[in-house]
């Protein structure tokens, strides 16, 4: 076999490659919330069908689980289903601990999911997909010498976007073992909040309610009031790998 040849075979691999990237590409930016908005449009993006999951689920009791860890699935993966109902259903049914169990092996079956899309498109095509510049300051976040901090930070602070972590964790040097380990570790103390609302619901416990609303209330107020502190530790992390790749080339151009 010929240079030429072996070239040839190498360029049509190449593309090949390409195409089923733009494929899969086109497929989830607009096949996939096509296919579910035209489905679903009445139940999974219309809140007021969601306040009522647990009232839905009593009718499929023997597959409820498969459908609440199915249903956290696609909301970590379509970023735009919200998934407080589905925590609170989960609990409202199941009591905290096995709501917990569901919620958080759908999330992580999510994650997972999302985190080896990112890696098979690469990081031209995740651009496209949500923006180089909302991708690209995630990255260089997960980059920097304390990338598992910033994802324990993002994923446990309220208020701060997290639902394209995954996809930037992908196209990033951060390892997928250490990345599921932090962000579930990081997701579960929000997930709690909304899993113990559920249970105190089911059980009517209103003071409880009261109580927890107070606590998330006072939490929320505390994270706005230091927003800007907390975003100043994540802007830090940033700079320091942007000053440790400014190094690094300049080191390179000497040699």
């Amino acid at each position: 076999m010929g240079y030429s040849q072996k070239t040839d075979e190498s360029n049509n691999k190449a593309r090949t490659s390409a195409i089923i990237k733009l494929i899969l590409l086109a497929f989830i930016i607009i096949g996939v919330p096509l296919i579910l908005y035209l489905n679903y449009r009445d139940t999974l993006f219309n809140t007021a069908w969601l306040r009522q999951l647990p009232t839905f689920l009593q009718q499929y009791k023997r597959t409820a689980f498969l459908i609440l860890v199915g249903l956290q699935v696609l909301q970590v993966i379509i970023c735009i289903v919200p998934g407080q109902p589905i925590q609170f259903a989960a609990s409202y049914m199941f009591g905290v601990l096995q709501g917990y169990l569901i919620s958080i092996a759908g999330a992580v079956i999510g994650a997972t999911i999302s985190f080896y899309i990112s890696r098979v498109l690469g990081k031209d095509a995740i651009h496209v997909l949500f923006g180089e510049e909302k991708i690209e300051n995630y990255r260089r976040k997960l980059n920097s010498g304390k990338g598992l901090m910033a994802v324990l930070l993002i994923y446990l602070i309220p208020g701060i976007p997290k639902d394209l972590v995954a996809y930037a964790a992908g196209v990033s040097e951060m390892r997928f073992r250490a990345f599921i380990l932090i962000s579930t570790i990081g997701r579960s103390p929000g997930m709690l909040g909304s899993l113990l609302l559920g249970h105190f619901f089911s059980s009517g416990n209103y003071t409880a309610i009261a109580v927890l609303a107070v606590l998330t209330a006072v939490i929320l107020i505390v994270c706005a009031i230091k927003r800007k502190d907390l975003i100043a530790i994540l802007d830090r992390l940033e700079e320091k790998v942007d000053k440790e790749e400014t190094n690094t080339k300049e080191s390179r151009e000497e040699q």
